[in-house]
């Protein structure tokens, strides 16, 4: 689980499924790009600057950012300081909401939802926004081996905060872990996607996981559009999604397929496969139009690959990451541009931006611990770390508006 707040599978799937057994390469003739040959970002050249968003957020609260706007502004989460005593860790309620440069940079709440989700304190740990619409997920979890979620969504039009699904309606009463990957939300035409474990009786795995789908307004209840699958990147009316071992027992070890399947669960169908040699997993996906972007990993070696496949021409490029690429790693994109940090993980902490237009590597900055990028529409937010160690050792965010100008 991504706790950034402080600091396996059924096989029957709805629909088609296509010609699943296909194998296409992600590409004939990759191109690689090398990372340490990345230009250095510079405010007023490739990027206009927005607002620097600290921590601190009233009555001894930290706001942790959650995500960038389409607008350039940020979603993130007050948070209260944790407790801590008899080896055991207490958290606060978060309160979420939009953190802008109007005011001084005031952070403005959501309303809470009318609907209830569980009685214990949760924060938020994840969120996605589009046109002002936000959908997020807070956990009452703080160790790494159980993840239960409850899914809100503000409605810029109404004002209004809805519970979207609560863990507890597939749970059956067992503690769950995350999805394998991550279980944050997506939000395409209508509807919310997120990724989530439930029970199985099969026998084979105590857990299976699937995508669900839900409704903005939160009518009706959550429902699985893709069974066996994780790491849901919506787009439109659809959502992209990877299937593999891991989720997917019926899919060889050697293989991984990315798919497409419409919101009703009907028309499932393939849009790329590969190999997956011994020790690989896929970790991250993000989907911008008909271009997808996707990290293999390999853990033991510590070492991974992005891959970046324009839908239109085909034409893939690929860039070697000196890093394992965790599913805690941050991949973001754009029509305009390709953004993604390591997160915590060890290695290269190089804050990228890949310019699709103009064919070039950019380096925002260089945070060991904390690599984080967000990114929408022509915004960027990434974190930056104090120079010097501070009593709470908290991280600060820019936000700038891209622009691209010069070569890299």
């Amino acid at each position: 689980m991504a706790l950034l707040v402080g600091l396996v599978a059924c096989t029957s799937e709805g629909g088609s499924r296509g010609d699943a057994g296909a194998t296409r390469p992600p590409t004939t003739a990759p191109t690689t790009l090398d990372t340490q040959k990345a230009g250095t970002a510079a405010a007023g050249r490739q990027y206009r600057p927005g607002f620097v968003s600290t921590s601190d957020a009233s009555g001894g609260r930290t706001l942790t950012v959650l995500d960038v706007t389409s607008g350039g502004g940020l979603v993130a989460a007050a948070n209260p300081p944790p407790k801590t005593g008899d080896g055991t860790v207490t958290i606060g309620q978060s309160e979420v909401g939009l953190k802008t440069d109007a005011g001084g940079g005031r952070f403005t709440p959501f309303p809470k939802s009318r609907q209830t989700c569980s009685d214990r304190p949760r924060q938020a740990v994840y969120a996605d926004e589009r046109d002002g619409t936000v959908v997020w997920t807070e956990s009452a979890s703080t160790n790494l081996y159980s993840f239960d979620w409850c899914v809100f969504a503000y409605a810029p039009k109404t004002r209004t905060t809805t519970l979207l699904g609560n863990s507890a309606s597939v749970s059956k009463g067992k503690e769950m872990p995350e999805a394998p990957g991550t279980s944050a939300p997506s939000i395409g035409d209508g509807k919310a996607y997120w990724a989530t474990a439930y029970p199985t009786s099969t026998g084979k795995r105590d857990f299976g996981v699937r995508i669900v789908a839900q409704a903005l307004d939160g009518g009706g209840e959550p429902a699985t559009v893709a069974d066996g699958a994780k790491l849901p990147r919506a787009a439109g009316g659809s959502v992209y999604y990877v299937r593999s071992a891991d989720v997917s027992p019926d899919v060889p070890k050697d293989r991984y397929e990315i798919r497409k399947v419409t919101a009703d669960g009907k028309e499932d169908v393939l849009i790329t496969a590969a190999p997956l040699p011994t020790g690989r997993e896929i970790t991250a996906l993000t989907v911008s139009g008909t271009r997808i972007s996707w990290v293999v990993a390999a853990p033991e070696q510590q070492t991974a690959t992005l891959y970046t496949r324009d839908g239109t021409t085909k034409k893939t490029l690929t860039f070697a990451l000196g890093h394992a690429a965790p599913p805690t790693m941050f991949l973001r994109s754009t029509s305009k541009f390709l953004a993604w940090g390591n997160g915590s993980a060890a290695g290269d902490a190089g804050q990228y931006v890949y310019d699709f237009a103009r064919g070039t590597l950019w380096r925002l900055g260089t945070e060991d611990g904390f690599s984080v990028v967000y990114a929408k529409g022509d915004y960027l937010a990434w974190s930056k770390l104090p120079d010097q160690p501070t009593a709470t050792g908290t991280a600060s965010f820019e936000t700038a508006r891209w622009a691209g100008a010069g070569t890299g």
